[in-house]
């Protein structure tokens, strides 16, 4: 039987008290971590180390964001772990959780589980979203560090099966037995950060609702081009020329469209979730519309997508990376061939359209996906549990860090 989790210390880079610091991620981890387990102790390490060379290399290479970021310089990570050493002797934790490898990246010896948590490796969220960021100079070494990391702590937790695929490749050892490596890696899907006020008897009514309306389609996104933006409004024009009468609602930002898209498209800009008034905008287009549409051609998880499905709102992608996790093709949404036209998403929305029942369940099993996979009560329980069993393991493992 394993071991209760007591005390964790969980350690990030990014602000856990802030729920703007990266998408909201880690504060949302962080509040269903302390629903669950006695104490939390949360650390992060100082600023990065301005060495001088590193601080010269960083303005030589410049680039926006920095192409030597000093996060990333051997430097920072030797501080950062020295740091943590010294946080882990204070505060003796049962165990480690880690949002993202930086600050255990250098981390050795620390005495208890060590677990790491990311939505992909490091090198994959690069090569996802690669011509849209640029590639630091360290990525080849920092790679190589987070591979060493992964192999040799108790767990490293990942959004979606493509990453633990990715972790499997990318961290392959011929000195190691791939089956050891596997027993490390840990499906551990993110949550919806923004979910529904009302009760879900309210939203299956919202549902209903919407069977009687024009179609309405939903995007949000803040990078136009590669969340799909086009292909949306493509796919829009075509069910209105098709004879369909269709809206499409756009939120996170202003593209240039053209002037004959007026009729037909609405764009709402930024809407603020922590704004009382946009907020009920918001959350009136997520129970009014009858999918959200985000053809995005990369994407290492998709939090809006589980969003969506919180608000029983089938959710239209193209199935690229971690999507499939997120979303189940043909139940709680759609998943389109990446290279299929927009006439694709059409014959599959009208297919819908005609046959309100299929609908209906479609949007009921969205729901229940969020309620079993896809809320952060679920993530921190799945933590919890790994993490207890590795306290009550930890060494009897000959290979513990």
């Amino acid at each position: 039987m394993a071991k209760r989790l007591r005390h964790l210390l969980l350690t990030t880079t990014e602000d856990p008290a802030n729920v703007k610091s990266w998408s909201g991620i880690p504060y949302q981890l962080r509040a269903a971590l302390e629903r669950q387990v006695d104490r939390i102790t949360v650390f992060g390490p100082s600023r990065p180390s301005r060495a001088p060379l590193d601080v010269v290399k960083r303005l030589w290479y410049g680039g926006h964001p920095p192409r030597y970021p000093l996060a990333l310089t051997a430097a920072t990570l030797k501080q950062n772990a020295r740091e943590l050493k010294q946080e882990i002797a204070r505060v003796d934790p049962d165990a480690i959780l880690s949002i993202s490898s930086a600050p255990i990246a250098a981390l050795h010896d620390a005495g208890r589980p060590v677990f790491l948590f990311s939505d992909a490796p490091y090198q994959a969220w690069h090569e996802a979203y690669e011509g849209t960021i640029s590639r630091p100079v360290q990525l080849a070494a920092f790679v190589a560090q987070e591979a060493s990391l992964v192999r040799r702590i108790e767990g490293s937790c990942f959004g979606s099966e493509w990453a633990v695929r990715e972790a499997e490749r990318l961290y392959a050892d011929p000195l190691q037995d791939p089956d050891e490596l596997r027993e490390r890696l840990h499906v551990t899907p993110l949550g919806a950060n923004w979910i529904p006020q009302g009760t879900r008897e309210l939203l299956l009514q919202r549902v209903e609702e919407r069977l009687d309306k024009p179609l309405a389609l939903l995007y949000v996104g803040k990078d136009w081009e590669r969340k799909g933006g086009p292909l949306a409004v493509e796919v829009t024009r075509l069910l209105n020329a098709a004879g369909h009468k269709t809206h499409l609602h756009v939120v996170g930002c202003r593209p240039s469209l053209p002037p004959e898209t007026v009729p037909y498209v609405t764009v709402h800009g930024l809407l603020y979730q922590d704004d009382a008034a946009q907020s009920a905008q918001l959350a009136k287009l997520f129970e009014g519309c009858h999918f959200l549409i985000v053809p995005t051609t990369a994407e290492c998880f998709g939090i809006v997508f589980a969003e969506a499905q919180a608000f029983a709102l089938p959710p239209i992608a193209r199935a690229v990376h971690a999507l499939p996790t997120v979303v189940e093709d043909g139940v709680s949404g759609l998943l389109i061939d990446p290279s299929a036209p927009a006439s694709a998403y059409v014959e599959r929305i009208l297919a819908l359209r005609a046959d309100p029942t299929a609908y209906r369940q479609m949007a009921l099993r969205a729901r229940e996906r969020y309620e079993t996979l896809l809320n952060w009560d679920k993530t921190a329980e799945e933590l919890i549990r790994l993490m207890s069993t590795a306290v009550t393991n930890f060494g009897s493992n000959s290979n513990s860090n």
